[in-house]
């Protein structure tokens, strides 16, 4: 089976079984993936974006020109599986490369950071998001009662 040029949002797929399939040009974003099997498929050119894996096991799988960015891994092994000319966020660069028989060719990451950066780094832009709601909050209050910065 061959799924081409399709996007994906906010879909939760839940105790789904994928297998013998080729996804092309296919983007999946904020979606959630839980407890399902995805083996013996094929990624080629696709985007998993602000996506959630959980109890989700990955195995004989190749991504190829694959983006993975900002994906969270929620006792979700990857066995076994081929990442060629890939962007692999630093989280899922540590979850692929923690099983030796993975394999990682041509691909890139922002894995400069370390294990501890790269957590520190997203616990960071929470706390930015935050602040930043927090001051919209604080205009909106000014202007609707009049409050007076200090």
């Amino acid at each position: 089976m061959v799924i081409n040029t399709k996007e994906f949002k906010g879909l939760s797929i839940s105790g789904s079984l994928f297998s013998l399939t080729t996804f092309k040009n296919v983007t999946f974003e904020s979606c959630v993936f839980y407890g399902s099997k995805i083996e013996n498929c094929r990624f080629v050119n696709c985007n998993f974006i602000n996506c959630e894996f959980k109890f989700t096991n990955i195995s004989h799988s190749n991504f190829t020109g694959t983006r993975i960015e900002n994906c969270k891994w929620d006792y979700s092994p990857i066995k076994k599986t081929e990442f060629n000319f890939c962007y692999l966020c630093a989280v899922t660069m540590h979850f692929s490369s923690s099983e030796s028989n993975n394999t990682h060719s041509s691909c890139t990451s922002n894995i400069d950071l370390s294990w501890d950066q790269a957590l520190m780094a997203g616990e960071a832009e929470l706390a930015s998001e935050k602040r930043e709601q927090e001051n919209f909050t604080n205009l909106v209050e000014n202007f609707l009662f009049g409050k007076q910065a200090a």
